[in-house]
């Protein structure tokens, strides 16, 4: 069965939703398009049931990507090399996918368009598709063999894999256009941004489609984590390290400047104090409009082990609903 707890901490509603002029820079407008809206006092927190109890969420699984189609989430675990399908249905059951990655794979992202699915490597600053079949996703035991997956080859684009990387993928609404998120680039003399490469999936490589994307931030301990599409717009999830701050942005596709529609600071620091990884690092808009979150809740070096560890801070997979 489906376990969800409603989110509803003292306070809460004088956070509710940040509009137009909380954000840091001004964004070219969108005629005729209203922001996105979500509900934080309604916010849930899901709880799923794994067919693998390795990789249910009290165990260090290191959640960092998200992604939605119909009733399923898709979760990389980044170093197991494994990923997670969650039925976001009736009963919220997880289906572990392996997956034939590099050893040291670190799988910060993941999206899904025309049954493929995309897989962004920070270690090896590279991208995989794979082939999934959205029949039956969840009628499969734990001798499955590996989903294969293709490295694509990156064309134009000059970056080193390392800790500080690719670090969310999303897909056009074209389905051949991939943006590629670099989360962090600079340093506090030169300050930093955050860059969005914006390319064309051809066969077996990706190529530049369009200019790079510079998102300002404010200082260095910011960075943008995870990218997402609502009504066309393209939304990115802005967090300040450590735990300081967490927004979700509206970026203007041509100049790369935003601006905050979402603000989940207080809620997330509240859900910490409860157990809960708060290190935000994947979304994900669903069809229904609901807005998802999902947490990393490990901080670990290079890993050899075949299966996470137990932790204490849980992986947290959020839902907050649309505002209609």
């Amino acid at each position: 069965m489906v376990r969800f707890r409603l989110w509803a901490a003292g306070g809460c509603c004088s956070l509710v939703i940040m509009f137009l002029g909380l954000g840091c820079r001004s964004v070219g407008e969108y005629p005729g398009a209203a922001d996105p809206r979500w509900d934080l006092d309604r916010a849930e927190v899901v709880t799923w049931v794994s067919n693998d109890p390795s990789f249910e969420q009290d165990f260090a699984i290191e959640a960092s990507g998200l992604a939605a189609s119909g009733r399923y989430l898709f979760v990389p675990s980044e170093k197991y090399a494994r990923l997670l399908v969650v039925d976001a249905g009736a009963d919220a059951a997880v289906r572990v996918i392996p997956l034939a990655v590099p050893r040291h794979a670190e799988l910060e992202g993941v999206a899904i368009g025309d049954g493929l699915l995309f897989f962004c490597d920070e270690a090896h600053a590279t991208v995989y598709s794979a082939n999934i079949e959205t029949d039956d996703l969840l009628g499969s035991d734990l001798d499955d063999p590996p989903l294969p997956v293709r490295e694509l080859v990156r064309e134009g684009i000059a970056v080193r894999g390392g800790k500080i990387g690719f670090e969310g993928i999303e897909i056009g609404s074209d389905g051949r256009s991939l943006y590629l998120l670099l989360e962090r680039s600079g340093d506090e003399t030169s300050g930093c941004v955050s860059r969005i490469f914006r390319l064309r999936v051809e066969t077996g490589r990706l190529v530049v489609e369009n200019e790079l994307l510079e998102i300002p931030l404010e200082d260095c301990a910011w960075r943008l984590t995870g990218l997402a599409w609502w009504g066309g717009r393209l939304l990115a999830l802005k967090t300040q390290y450590p735990g300081e701050r967490y927004e979700v942005v509206i970026i203007d596709p041509v100049s790369g400047d935003h601006r905050v529609v979402l603000e989940m600071t207080e809620l997330l620091r509240s859900l910490e104090r409860e157990g809960w990884s708060n290190n935000v690092e994947g979304i994900a808009v669903a069809s229904d409009g609901a807005l998802w979150l999902v947490a990393d809740n490990a901080v670990t070096g290079v890993i050899d082990d075949p299966l996470p560890k137990p932790t204490d801070s849980r992986t947290l997979l959020l839902r907050i609903p649309a505002i209609e």
